[in-house]
């Protein structure tokens, strides 16, 4: 998936209170552009970086052109950037 980075959350992490078990992530909202879903405007996505995962981590920038790609359970197999954004 190729997506234009909107903004960058603050990490958040901590224990989760259902399993016990700890995470640790960034939300990165994106623009996708035209889908076939919207009508109008842009499609927009909320990418989940978890930094449990054993995935390297670019460092990613508001304006950044990223290159997202998923296995097929819906989890993070790598990301990188293709277009930095300009200064």
């Amino acid at each position: 998936m190729k997506a234009t980075i909107l903004g960058i959350s603050d990490r958040r992490s901590g224990t989760a209170k259902k399993t016990g078990k700890p995470y640790g992530g960034t939300i990165i909202p994106c623009v996708l552009g035209r889908s076939k879903d919207v009508e109008t405007g842009q499609a927009v996505k909320e990418v989940y970086l978890n930094h449990l995962s054993r995935i390297a981590i670019p460092a990613l920038n508001v304006g950044d052109f990223i290159d997202v790609e998923y296995s097929d359970q819906g989890f993070i197999e790598g990301i990188e950037v293709l277009k930095p954004a300009k200064a």
